[in-house]
């Protein structure tokens, strides 16, 4: 399974312990497990994303031999660093990737982040990560 480098990052604005999964596999965006914390794209991902530009090229469905997009959680409760493309470093505990997604590339539908806001009482933001 190869992951891309390239990723969104959506982020709460405040810590929050708040389980988001369930509202996740609710809404549809989540597909089936992967590995630890990292999912395929479910039925309704391409509702949750608003792709610009002309007609990326992305692949939906998982790949041995080239990247795809995929949706990845904490496994556990660690916090981990992120370096954001021209910000500054986020250390999280709670944290939402869309894998294979360039900067620039999509960003997250109105709707996605107001069901993360609604889960956590808290606000989020999004960032671009690469390698």
């Amino acid at each position: 399974m190869q992951l891309s480098a390239y990723r969104l990052l959506l982020y709460p604005l405040q810590p929050t312990e708040a389980a988001i999964l369930p509202t996740l596999q609710t809404c549809g965006l989540l597909g089936a497990p992967l590995a630890a914390g990292v999912f395929a794209t479910g039925e309704t991902f391409l509702d949750h994303l608003c792709f610009l530009g002309c007609s990326p090229h992305i692949e939906l469905e998982p790949c041995t031999d080239r990247v795809f997009c995929y949706v990845q959680l904490p496994a556990d409760n660690t916090e981990t660093t992120f370096q954001p493309i021209r910000k500054p470093a986020l250390n999280l505990k709670q944290w939402l990737v869309i894998g294979n997604v360039h900067e620039a590339e999509a960003v997250p539908d109105a709707t996605l982040l107001s069901l993360l806001e609604t889960a956590t009482a808290c606000r989020w933001k999004f960032a671009y990560l690469k390698p």
